[in-house]
């Protein structure tokens, strides 16, 4: 009789019997193309692990140096990480912290195996966020069970969200052009001149105005969140003043201070005129930055605006007051659908810092959030100094 505990021997002492020759395994459907990687510095456990996954249809990546995979985990998106716990020079544990922190792989399945089944282990495994911790010596038909049904939910879940998510962004598609259409008719009522005698109508009209324009950026945050998500946006690159475009970002999103009485200070300690940019989005995270500053100063508060720039870099800096409200990893502000809104009793997406973090990256700068002095909340941003050469279009 087979026996089906083929990795009882983890240093290739025994040999190991074929396990094509001893099980059939079909071709396991909603899994075909699927991406997994598996990283053990033992190459005898790699091959059992590929023999075991060989007739699936899985595209399946396999190395002993977690130096190898680290590099190529930052790049190449998988769907299943199989890792090997005990590694001299990184263990899997130290892998799987990478594979959570890299923009590709963050959300992505991660099973560790190990021989060490002791309860500090696994606490340790599933705390990375492991769907799964397989001791040594394993089964074969439940190993490969358990990895082929976490794949298939993996990929249900994924359709259904991409579902979703389609239905959503074309509902935000459909409701820009009735947004856009009340803006322009807001904007022609308040230039009547016969208005100018009726404060009131012209107040509640600029309250209606300020709403429309929070919505058509709501709107447009989730239209470039699925661009950016689905590498469909390309930035247009050309010589452009940022001086300028920092003006007239504050000049347009003066409607959200009304009823604030929030001043903006603008620091220009810039020498360099123009650099190389995309000016929509520069404008766009530009603006999702001051909405979210005059979103959550308080009144009677001043909001300021520094450009400075260093020898490679024009750096952005817009700075306001914090209410007091401790923000916790910060950092995690940057990603979708995280916002301070619940904490502060306040409407977000959580998209904008999302989408300013893509839009900078993109043209090549950095972004980052300062909460060392708990009496402000600091956005950082940089822009590299270069504008030579023509208009350039760059797809991310």
């Amino acid at each position: 009789m087979f026996n089906k505990n083929v990795l009882t021997s983890l240093n290739g002492e025994k040999s190991i019997p074929s396990i094509k020759s001893k099980c059939k395994i079909k071709r396991t459907s909603g899994v075909q193309g699927m991406r997994v990687m598996i990283v053990d510095d033992n190459s005898m456990n790699l091959k059992l692990l590929k023999e075991i996954l060989s007739d699936t249809g899985l595209f399946i990546t396999a190395l002993t140096n977690p130096f190898d995979a680290a590099n190529i985990i930052i790049k190449e998106k998988f769907d299943l990480f199989l890792l090997d716990v005990m590694m001299p020079d990184m263990s899997g544990f130290e892998l799987g912290e990478i594979i959570r922190k890299s923009e590709p792989n963050s959300q992505s399945l991660i099973m560790f195996i190990s021989a060490l089944s002791d309860s500090e282990n696994k606490i340790t495994g599933y705390n990375l966020g492991s769907a799964a911790f397989i001791e040594k010596p394993f089964n074969i038909d439940v190993v490969r069970s358990l990895i082929i049904n976490a794949l298939k939910t993996k990929n249900m879940n994924d359709a259904e969200y991409k579902t979703k998510e389609t239905f959503f962004n074309m509902l935000a598609h459909d409701l820009k052009s009735p947004v856009n259409s009340e803006i322009i008719a807001l904007e022609l009522l308040l230039k009547n001149p016969k208005l100018s005698k009726n404060k009131a109508g012209k107040n509640i009209l600029s309250d209606i105005l300020g709403a429309a324009k929070y919505t058509k950026n709501l709107l447009d945050n989730i239209l470039n969140k699925y661009k950016y998500d689905n590498c469909k946006c390309i930035l247009s690159k050309e010589c452009t003043s940022i001086k300028s475009l920092i003006e007239e970002s504050i000049e347009e999103t003066k409607y959200l201070t009304d009823g604030k009485n929030q001043r903006i200070h603008l620091i220009n300690r810039l020498k360099t005129e123009k650099i190389m940019l995309d000016y929509l989005q520069i404008k766009r995270t530009v603006h999702n930055l001051l909405s979210n500053a005059i979103e959550y100063a308080p009144k009677n508060s001043a909001i300021e605006i520094d450009l400075s720039e260093n020898k490679k870099y024009i750096v952005f800096s817009i700075k306001n007051e914090n209410r007091g409200i401790p923000i916790k990893n910060p950092e995690e502000l940057f990603d979708k659908f995280i916002s301070r809104a619940e904490e502060s009793k306040k409407i977000s997406s959580g998209l904008g810092l999302y989408i300013s973090k893509k839009i900078i990256i993109a043209h090549g700068g950095t972004i980052k959030i300062d909460t060392r002095n708990p009496k402000f909340v600091r956005f950082v941003f940089t822009l590299p100094k270069s504008c030579s050469g023509e208009i350039t279009d760059i797809t991310f």
